[in-house]
């Protein structure tokens, strides 16, 4: 909230000395000058906060590899979470949030449908602490991109086998050591035409070798941030759907874990959406 508070006194600053001094306001019809003048304060406002959020990044190496979450690296990525989500009217409606463990890693694995999918299970999730399996483009995200080795984010090379696999083991490793959850959209890519499109197998592979539960969940209308923003809300759909614990799974291949999940993930979309 503090960065709201931020944008609200520099537009208030700015209003109040502007109307006084250089754009005084002589007339009652003048009434607009405080609210071009706040206007404007905002906005500065939010030019002050992405370049304090640049700064505050550049302490965070992005060639270290992290291991342990960094807490100064997770302040400042769920702080701009949480001021993206207020600015571009995001209201998360979750369901089934008591079914996820308190006191052991999962792997939360979750549909694919935008950009803000990471940013909606993140800011929701709050410490609990989620490191994503990542393409490594997304390292180019501003501010973000590179807060993410901070985060114990891992990046996938998808045309390099040989190091897809060393970022799987790191993920095992990250969870046995109690680092860190591992956050996964097994599509692998975003879904826009499709209610859920095919799994890949390796991720799968990290909860069985890491003996996890895994946390299966939804997400619905993130595909539709962008398009309402900025006059109309959101309201993003985040169901956690079921929990399923290493027991339940133990003896199966990664494929007979991802058909099972994606399965019951499928069937839940349909359901939620009405098809």
């Amino acid at each position: 909230m503090f960065l709201e508070l931020i944008c609200f006194l520099c537009g208030a600053a700015l209003a109040v000395s502007g109307s006084i001094t250089f754009w005084p306001i002589r007339n009652w019809w003048d009434f607009y000058i405080p609210i071009v003048l706040y206007t404007v304060g905002w906005i500065m406002g939010i030019g002050v906060i992405f370049l304090t959020e640049l700064v505050a990044c550049l302490f965070v190496n992005p060639k270290k590899e992290y291991n342990k979450v960094s807490r100064y690296a997770r302040f400042w990525f769920l702080t701009g979470l949480r001021f993206i989500a207020n600015h571009a009217h995001i209201w998360v409606d979750m369901h089934g949030e008591e079914k996820i463990p308190d006191k052991e890693r999962f792997v939360i694995v979750c549909n694919h449908r935008s950009k803000f999918d990471n940013f909606v299970i993140s800011n929701k999730f709050g410490k609990k602490d989620i490191a994503f399996i990542t393409k490594q483009e997304n390292k180019k995200i501003p501010i973000a991109g590179r807060l993410f080795p901070g985060l114990c984010y891992i990046s996938v090379d998808r045309d390099d086998k040989l190091q897809s696999l060393e970022a799987f083991k790191r993920a095992v490793t990250l969870m046995n050591d109690d680092v860190t959850s591992i956050g996964v959209f097994p599509e692998g890519t975003r879904q826009t035409e499709k209610v859920i499109g095919e799994f890949h197998e390796g991720p799968f592979n990290i909860a069985i070798h890491a003996k996890a539960p895994i946390v299966v969940s939804t997400l619905v209308n993130t595909d539709r941030v962008a398009k309402n923003w900025p006059f109309k809300p959101t309201t993003v759909r985040f169901d956690i759907i079921s929990v399923i614990r290493y027991e339940e799974y133990q003896g199966m291949t990664a494929k007979a874990v991802s058909d099972m999940v994606h399965n019951m993930m499928e069937e839940h979309l349909k359901k939620v959406r009405g098809l």
